[in-house]
């Protein structure tokens, strides 16, 4: 009998702490400014997935009407980011719905501000995992939470991190962190995360930025410890959905110029890379195209090339660019056309 009043007791203890799981009127506005809607204007290394739309991605397109939100959390912190609950680690989902494949060679994020406490190094963790159904909690309102949300599953698929002191916080700079392998992607969805857990011990703190329309999807997610798995943000937050600035990188080994794929009817490949004084950035168009831009950037967003070529008819196309005059590090070259964009990087080592 004794037996049977401890497991009661426990079974009320662990219905407690799951109901305890919404937070409620923890998310406010703390800033939120305007970008281009159709991105051109951009002066930052840009994705195409998550970033301008994409048929064959959900969520199809970062900050539809242009507006970039900075929530902060009540009591100290931000929601997309560390914060006084514990609430430090957030994942984007990206759907494909087009079931295309490629590699993911890193991750670009976008921070709206920062905090070091101290003279010592922490470290950002980018996380890449695969996404599956029945695999995050849902909270309807009303019920207990239930293991029947699409998301991130299992272990990462691939880690890296950030030094903080590296985080440029001025306003909508992309940073990059590389994967020290590209990560297959064939066919299936996967999920980015940001795990700042580390900040705990140092005091330091960082938040990332959000759109303010999550397109309906629910593809935002948070980590609770006391579930041992991500909950569908929306359901956590009552409602709060949005999609997180967290863009994968497309691997310049995948949808090259050699390949028989094409992403938003485009292939890109550099070569060679590593460059030491020159490559040849060599695209090809599935058909004819309008508005075809190419644009190289460097680490900070900074443009150093930019020819807008207007319409060219389908096929193949080479550039040849000097970059005798380039530092030592990583560049990131964008091809854009009618609307659609696709982003790699290279190297250049002297």
């Amino acid at each position: 009998m004794k037996k049977i009043y401890i497991l009661a007791a426990a079974a009320i203890f662990s219905t407690a702490a799951i109901a305890q799981v919404p937070q409620a009127g923890k998310p406010y506005v703390k800033d939120s400014k305007q970008i281009s809607v159709k991105h051109n204007n951009s002066k930052t290394p840009t994705d195409t997935l998550g970033w301008v739309p994409n048929l064959n991605w959900l969520p199809s397109e970062f900050a539809v009407g242009g507006q970039v939100w900075n929530y902060g959390y009540t009591g100290g912190g931000y929601v997309y980011g560390n914060n006084v609950d514990s609430l430090d680690h957030c994942a984007q989902g990206y759907k494909n719905v087009g079931a295309v494949s490629f590699g993911v060679e890193g991750v670009l994020a976008a921070f709206v501000g920062k905090y070091h406490a101290g003279s010592g190094t922490t470290n950002i963790t980018f996380n890449m995992y695969d996404m599956q159904p029945n695999s995050v909690y849902e909270w309807d309102g009303v019920n207990p939470v239930t293991l029947t949300g699409e998301g991130p599953s299992g272990s990462p698929l691939a880690t890296t991190t950030m030094a903080l002191n590296m985080a440029d916080t001025t306003w909508f700079t992309l940073n990059y962190a590389a994967f020290s392998t590209p990560v297959t992607v064939s066919g299936t969805s996967f999920a980015l995360s940001m795990d700042v857990t580390a900040f705990r011990a140092s005091g330091d703190t960082i938040g990332l930025a959000s759109d303010t329309d999550g397109e309906g999807y629910r593809y935002a997610y948070h980590y609770y410890n006391s579930l041992s798995n991500f909950i569908v943000t929306a359901d956590a937050f009552s409602g709060l959905n949005n999609n997180l600035a967290l863009f994968p990188v497309v691997d310049d080994n995948f949808i090259g110029i050699d390949d028989k794929d094409f992403l938003n009817g485009m292939q890109l490949s550099a070569f060679p890379n590593p460059v030491v004084d020159q490559t040849t950035i060599s695209y090809n168009l599935e058909e004819n195209m309008n508005k075809v831009k190419l644009i190289v950037y460097d680490v900070t967003g900074k443009e150093i090339y930019n020819v807008n070529y207007g319409a060219q008819a389908k096929g193949s196309y080479n550039v040849t660019l000097d970059a005798s005059e380039f530092t030592t590090g990583n560049y990131f070259y964008s091809l854009i056309a009618n609307g659609n964009r696709l982003t790699k990087r290279f190297v250049v080592t002297k």
